[in-house]
């Protein structure tokens, strides 16, 4: 009974400490597509999402999926960390962000950008790469069960950055500059964070083993086509509007989507704490780790459909009143993707479930699944109904892997009781 209350006192805490962190997140995006639209506009603004839905999915590949591997073997035992953590950080210097430029190169001269759309992709990804890198502390801190730390990075990158975007765009300053000062900022924080988690491992050091890190990545091939797939999922949609249709109509979805998933920073901030919690229970008494499962789930249920019914009844008023009367074109698409929240959020806590219970390919297959599905609906819908297809072919894709991934955990579930 003590084990439990210190489980569940540990949880509370640290639930509480990344939520706050996740307002944050989400919250300073939401801030920023809200400030990017009111100065910049509908153009700049789809640059600017398309550069990070872009980048986004390019980095999933030359990440090499060690981000889950990294927080599952840090939260079974914190002697790992400087293995995982210290050879993450070395792939990314080394293998990854290299890579990051030349796919990135490729792919902007396929699809045939404009320069100074170029250009803005080149400098996200720079800055992609480096809060990728935070991301890497990040996640080992939460493993760590130290989400109190990784709370004090964020405050001091995201809050920062805020204010510089906002005394910057309201001196007239263009979008490349601003990202020449989230890089600056970004690069600081690093540099903090890996002070930071000397202070907790003080023998941690970045290291490049290649023994280890072919190792490494093949065990994490399953999860780099998973989180490309996922992640693909969340953002084509973004990269098919502004390469079939133009920058204004990626604007205009992005207001609706930025909306959408500052939805979700509640369940996901629970959701990451519910992870290694449930890696630890499901060791010594796999009755509770499934009897947490559902508590979360019953709790992101109650909020989803409450959010859900809000943006959809509510969603010309929170358009408008955010961006303004120039994006009424985002209205419609809020309302349908307030069908989707439900499924969207249930799968961020599922697809943790699996990678816990090391059913990587299956996490693999599902979200693959989702993907053909996405990307076939969005290729074949927005040329005939533009930026509102896309909403759709979020919602039925959502669905999809959420009603896949139940079916599976269910069975598992079975075996055990």
């Amino acid at each position: 009974m003590q084990i439990k209350n210190i489980i569940k006192s540990r949880i509370g805490r640290n639930s509480i400490f990344s939520i706050l962190d996740q307002i944050l997140s989400i919250g300073m995006n939401l801030i920023l597509a809200i400030l990017f639209a009111k100065f910049l506009g509908p153009y700049s603004f789809g640059q600017y999402s398309l550069g990070i839905s872009l980048v986004g999915v390019i980095a999933i590949f030359s990440n090499f999926g060690i981000l889950p591997i990294l927080k599952r073997e840090i939260a079974k035992s914190a002697n790992k960390t400087n293995i995982y953590l210290g050879n993450a950080l070395g792939i990314k210097v080394l293998v990854s962000f290299p890579l990051l430029l030349l796919i990135t190169m490729f792919i902007v001269l396929v699809l045939d950008y404009s320069e100074d759309t170029i250009f803005i992709i080149f400098l996200i990804a720079i800055y992609n790469t480096i809060i990728s890198l935070i991301s890497y502390v990040g996640a080992a801190l939460v493993s760590l069960h130290r989400n109190d730390v990784l709370l004090k990075l964020n405050v001091t990158n995201k809050s920062i950055s805020l204010i510089f975007a906002f005394v910057l765009l309201s001196m007239g300053s263009t979008l490349d500059y601003l990202l020449y000062t989230f890089i600056t900022i970004s690069t600081l924080v690093f540099i903090y964070s890996f002070y930071e988690i000397k202070k907790i491992i003080p023998n941690f050091k970045v290291v490049f083993n290649p023994r280890f890190n072919k190792k490494y990545i093949l065990i994490s091939f399953p999860l780099v086509l998973a989180s490309a797939a996922e992640f693909i999922n969340l953002k084509v949609d973004t990269i098919f509007i502004g390469s079939i249709l133009d920058e204004v109509s990626t604007g205009y979805y992005s207001a609706a989507y930025s909306i959408f998933m500052g939805a979700t920073f509640i369940p996901l901030a629970m959701t990451k704490v519910f992870f290694p919690n449930f890696v630890d229970l499901f060791q010594n008494n796999k009755k509770d780790a499934f009897d947490l499962l559902n508590k979360y789930k019953l709790y992101f249920i109650i909020y989803s459909l409450t959010i859900g019914l809000i943006f959809y009844f509510f969603s010309k008023t929170i358009i408008l009143l955010i961006f303004g009367d120039e994006f009424n074109s985002s209205v419609e698409v809020l309302q349908l993707l307030s069908f989707a929240l439900f499924a969207i959020i249930l799968n961020r806590l599922y697809n943790y479930v699996l990678v816990a219970l090391k059913q990587d390919k299956y996490y693999f297959k599902i979200t693959l699944i989702g993907t053909l599905f996405n990307v076939s609906l969005n290729f074949f819908l927005i040329p005939l109904y533009g930026i509102v297809s896309a909403a759709l072919a979020t919602f039925i894709t959502e669905f999809v892997v959420f009603l896949l991934a139940f079916i599976k955990i269910n069975r598992i579930k079975k075996i055990y009781f």
